[in-house]
């Protein structure tokens, strides 16, 4: 293993609205929620296993992302749901092409979402468990 350069130190702010925009926001561009630095997945479906900007260690504890596959199905099959109910709507798509449009949102929205929901479950764990006040997450 090589070497880690010296690691910043994330600086969040205390206020939980303002945490909260701030770590969204890096999520929804898969960077890493502490620092805002990029480059945290080392493929499309795998996350590294510490920022290589500030060393934060991402999964603590085993079976830490489970919670990131609820939010990926839970959002993107309502997103899919929605999208199908108003394309019933507002077009006149037949029952067939409809399922067929259906089934593509379904398994491809969890694909195309899947590291921005790993991303949104660190936010939500930052959100609730804010870092540096007893939280009992370690950095390293």
């Amino acid at each position: 293993m090589s070497t880690l350069s010296e690691p910043l130190v994330p600086v969040l702010p205390a206020e939980t609205g303002k945490r909260t925009w701030i770590t969204f926001s890096r999520a929804i561009r898969r960077h890493c929620p502490y620092c805002g630095g990029g480059g945290i997945f080392s493929s499309y479906f795998t996350l590294k296993e510490r920022c290589p900007h500030c060393h934060t260690l991402f999964a603590y504890e085993d079976g830490y992302f489970l919670g990131s596959y609820v939010i990926n199905i839970g959002v993107t099959e309502l997103a899919a749901v929605g999208i199908v109910i108003w394309l019933m709507i507002a077009t006149s798509l037949s029952v067939l092409q409809l399922q067929i449009i259906g089934v593509i949102l379904a398994v491809g929205l969890p694909i195309a979402f899947y590291p921005v929901a790993v991303c949104l479950w660190m936010v939500l764990d930052l959100v609730v468990h804010p870092p540096g006040r007893g939280s009992g997450r370690p950095r390293q």
